[in-house]
This record gives structure tokens, C-alpha cells and sequence, in this order.
């Protein structure tokens, strides 16, 4: 992937949360070089990862992930990834421009679910290793479906740089932002701990206007 505007603007939008919990969650005292050496690595993440597809849905799970990793690998000590999942979770959905992306009822419409289901259906000869290959299915209402992922993008992403042991805190944002939406996310396996797929179910409630 190439370095471009949207790869720069996901640093410049989350990298004051990442450095506030090297602070306050890890307890780093360098935090500003952490940092810096930070960005070095995620552009040379960013420009390790194949092209996405036009209008691939999952392009900023890859970004924030290359973000998380950069800061992990940029470390001297390595936190275990209990630690790791927490420092994750407070940097980026503590984000107020992440908040107003993730609380949205679009997939909750029939036009929002076509859209998974077609995106679904593309996904399915997509070769990119760091992209996601799924399949859609609906549920008794519009309130809820379910999404059978067989390809994981983000597992492949950290394998490739000796660091799967971190990928627990890019899944566990499932259910944080799941939360933040009002919906309840339940997903009884996952490819990183062996499953056949990651099956992930969402249980939606309308919010309150």
C-alpha cells in the first residue's frame, strides 16, 4: 500500500491516544520516542501490505492495525497481551472521531445489509492475504446477522512481522465497539485460536434519538 492521505491521516487522528496510554497504561516514560520510532515502523508496515481493492471495506482495520503494531514492535519491553488489549482499547475508543464512526445504524437496513452481502460475495475471490474473506448471513430481523469470516487479514499482518501474540487486542475491539453502538457482539471462535472461522453475530437495539 502506498503511504498516501488516508494512511497519514489515521496517524495524525490516533497517535496522541496511543502516546496518552503509553503513559497512563503502560507506564512508559519515553513515550515521545516510542513514538517517533513508532512512525518510522507503521509507514514501513503500510508500504509492506498489498493493495487493497477499490471500495474494500476493511482497508482501516489494516491501517489501525499497522498502527498498533508499529508502537508494540517500537517497545523495548513487551507487555503481555492482557495488558495489551487494555492499552488498545483506551487509546482508540477513547477517540472521539472513532466514536462517531462506529455509532451508526446502516447496517441495520436493508440497504445496509445488501451491501455487506455484496461485499460478501467479492470478498470471496479476494486473494490479498491482508484483506478479509466472508460470508454474510441474515438474520430473523434487520436487527441482527451474522458474518462467518475464513481469512484474517490482521493474523496474516502480524505473523509477517513476528508478532501474533498482540492480534487479541485488534480482535477484542469487536465487542468495544460493538458496545459503543448499542449491540451486542458474541463470537464463540476465532481463526487465531485455532476455529474454523471467526463467527461474529451482532444483536442490534435502535438508538434513542
Amino acid at each position: 500500500m502506498k503511504y498516501g492521505i488516508m494512511e497519514r491521516l489515521f496517524w495524525s487522528v490516533f497517535k496522541g491516544g496511543y502516546k496518552r496510554e503509553l503513559e497512563n497504561t503502560l507506564h512508559v516514560k519515553n513515550s515521545g520516542m516510542v513514538m517517533k520510532k513508532a512512525h518510522k515502523k507503521y509507514r514501513e508496515m503500510i508500504e509492506s501490505v498489498q493493495e487493497f481493492r477499490p471500495r474494500n471495506r476493511f482497508v482501516s482495520n489494516i491501517i489501525l492495525g499497522c498502527i498498533l503494531g508499529s508502537v508494540y514492535i517500537s517497545l523495548e519491553e513487551k507487555p503481555p497481551v492482557e495488558k495489551m488489549i487494555i492499552f488498545n482499547r483506551e487509546a482508540v475508543m477513547n477517540n472521539k472521531i472513532m466514536l462517531k464512526t462506529v455509532i451508526s445504524e446502516k447496517n441495520y437496513t436493508a440497504e445496509g445489509q445488501r451491501a455487506l452481502a455484496e461485499e460478501a460475495k467479492k470478498s470471496e475471490s479476494d486473494t490479498n492475504p491482508y484483506s478479509w474473506q466472508y460470508t454474510f448471513e441474515a438474520g430473523k430481523s434487520l436487527m441482527e446477522f451474522t458474518t462467518y469470516f475464513k481469512t484474517c487479514g490482521l493474523c496474516h499482518l502480524y505473523k509477517e512481522w513476528g508478532i501474533p501474540e498482540i492480534t487479541p487486542s485488534m480482535c477484542r475491539l469487536d465487542y468495544d465497539m460493538a458496545h459503543a453502538n448499542n449491540t451486542e457482539f458474541i463470537r464463540e471462535q476465532t481463526l487465531f485460536d485455532g476455529g474454523e472461522y471467526c463467527d461474529c453475530r451482532y444483536i442490534h437495539k435502535p438508538l434513542k434519538k
